[in-house]
């Protein structure tokens, strides 16, 4: 697969695209990129979590069941046959029936909501109703068969004291699904409310089935003791229903705080100098994507946040295959400002080296043209990227086609053509990483050009050859004055099997004058196809390496001066 080929936009062609961002009727100059609007898509996202959450809580919620149910029944028979218990309960062998048939539907759902990680919201609401369902008629059964036996016995004072005992059981299950199982006010009131008919539907179905024996229970039957009872349990009901709706708000409230615009976060997958990169999804497209975000309090300053917006729209500008594709972007009320991209499966060449080790020839040649293709074509927009890094250049696949590089993180731009906007990381400031960064950028050289990410694209292909960068210190500082003073190692000092053509071209990139350096990238691009080795590696072996590994996303620096650094400019100027 031959590297894409650079755009042959020139910066005034860019100038003018810009232009046509102005405003002139308001007089307020916009960007390129409309920002987001939200939209109402949070029905289908906010559903899939209540599933997931209501999975996960009947799991717990079967599991204390499980529990609890398990000492009751370790209690009822340790202190069966008067030792200790209730003799009206000892005589009654239905109740151990009926804990053992608890146990086992509690049981059985246990190991059915462990074994099968993936139900459906219908398949879990109706698990939910056949385990609040079941125990509520189990415990009318056993509030039966205690008022049966008790009007039977004539021992309605134990009668009374099991019945009383007992209400703790609805009481319970009451208060267990109002906080624990997830539902809006008005499905846990369903529910909920509905137990707590339980001792008034017991009470009927006595008076149908044994009319005459009704006068016999005059303990339970009281209006003193109904009322009691129907106190209770319709207390516990409407706090069950109250803490459901405080629940059910705060989740929603959560899940807004985790949407941004259409997009809403799925999961952390990286963190760097500028901000957080998530995977997030769109809600009507159900598109997977990447959002990197700043917050106002991790920026610091004003400075920050217009840098961050500068790199969204400088990238968004750009159109070449190998650059990482820009879809949106936002600010929140609370300041956040936010840009959606492509999310790109892969791992960056940081993450290939240090997992698999330095790289053929040929591969570094591939691999490196669609890089001097993609920076090119920022070249030719009036953009110098500045920041190039093994982290900011990610090997992925798209369209079918394997070892496809993207460059990535825009956020130390300097666009050649509006002095205003590099004024924002050049006024007394060094901005990038040390490990990859030029000489003339250590020293705070303001007027940078294009040669200075060959500088930097030089360095990333000595620390793909070699498995490290060209310099490395105990600081930054020292990392950068290395980078201005002392001259390179020879990559075949790490490593002898480099060819000497393709060593020459990295030393030449390496170079500390940036006249030393190759014209442009157009040469270096050149100059790497022009290797001996240029023909070892294609798309077929590409697509063979990939299939043997399982790449993992995310960035993990080699070093601590892996990561972009910002250095106030205090020392005086090293000069060449």
């Amino acid at each position: 697969m031959a590297p894409p080929q650079r755009s042959d936009r020139t910066p005034q062609k860019v100038a003018a695209e810009l232009a046509q961002t102005v405003d002139a009727a308001a007089g307020e100059k916009k960007s390129s990129i409309r920002p987001i609007e939200l939209v109402m898509g949070r029905g289908q996202t906010f559903g899939t979590e209540t599933t997931s959450l209501l999975h996960t809580r009947l799991r717990a919620v079967t599991l204390l069941l499980l529990v609890v149910y398990g000492l009751i029944f370790l209690w009822a028979m340790i202190n069966r046959n008067g030792n200790g218990g209730i003799d009206f309960l000892n005589d009654m062998a239905v109740i151990e029936h009926v804990d053992l048939l608890r146990l086992v539907l509690v049981g059985g759902i246990v190991v059915y909501l462990f074994i099968k990680p993936q139900l459906s919201q219908t398949v879990l609401r109706s698990i939910e109703y056949t385990l609040f369902g079941a125990l509520t008629l189990m415990w009318i059964y056993l509030r039966y068969e205690i008022a049966l036996n008790g009007a039977l016995s004539g021992n309605t004072a134990e009668m009374v004291l099991a019945a009383r005992t007992q209400m703790f059981g609805i009481f319970m299950l009451i208060i267990v699904h109002g906080l624990l199982i997830p539902h809006r006010w008005i499905g846990t009131a369903r529910v909920v409310f509905t137990m707590a008919l339980a001792p008034l539907i017991t009470l009927g179905l006595f008076a149908m089935r044994h009319a005459d024996l009704v006068d016999k229970l005059d303990g339970l039957t009281s209006q003193q003791n109904v009322s009691t009872e129907l106190l209770i349990v319709f207390i516990a009901a409407l706090l069950a229903t109250y803490g459901a709706a405080v629940l059910s708000a705060m989740r929603l409230e959560v899940h807004q705080a985790k949407k941004f615009g259409q997009y809403h976060l799925v999961k952390l997958i990286g963190s760097g100098g500028m901000g957080q990169v998530h995977l997030v999804e769109h809600d009507l497209l159900k598109r997977p994507c990447a959002m990197k975000l700043i917050r106002p309090e991790a920026a610091g300053n004003p400075t920050s946040l217009a840098r961050f917006e500068r790199e969204v729209q400088s990238t968004a500008a750009l159109t070449h295959p190998n650059t990482i594709a820009i879809y949106d972007y936002g600010h929140c009320d609370d300041g956040t400002f936010y840009y959606i991209m492509e999310y790109l499966p892969g791992m960056s060449l940081d993450e290939m080296v240090e997992q698999y080790g330095p790289l053929p020839a040929g591969r570094v040649i591939y691999l490196l043209r669609q890089a001097c293709n993609a920076v090119a074509d920022a070249h030719a927009a009036g953009l110098i990227h500045r920041d190039l890094k093994p982290a900011n250049l990610f090997v992925s696949e798209r369209g079918g086609m394997c070892d496809f590089i993207k460059v990535l993180d825009f956020g130390l731009v300097k666009l050649t053509n509006e002095p205003e906007a590099s004024q924002i990381t050049s006024d007394q400031v060094i901005s990038g990483t040390p490990l990859y960064m030029s000489p003339e950028q250590a020293i705070g050289d303001p007027a940078l050009d294009g040669r200075t990410d060959m500088y930097a694209l030089g360095a990333v292909a000595y620390y793909m050859l070699t498995g490290r960068p060209p310099f490395e210190g105990a600081t930054p500082v020292a990392v950068m004055m290395a980078h201005a003073t002392k001259e390179v190692e020879p990559p075949t000092i790490h490593r002898e099997d480099i060819p000497a053509d393709l060593q020459a071209v990295v030393l030449k990139c390496l170079a500390k004058k940036p006249a030393d350096r190759y014209s442009d990238l157009s040469a270096l691009e050149q100059a790497l196809n022009d290797c001996g080795a240029a023909g070892d590696w294609n798309a077929n072996q590409a697509a063979q390496w990939w299939s043997e590994v399982s790449p993992q996303t995310g960035s993990s620096p080699n070093s601590p001066f892996g990561e972009t650094v910002q250095m106030k400019q205090v020392a005086p100027e090293i000069t060449n």
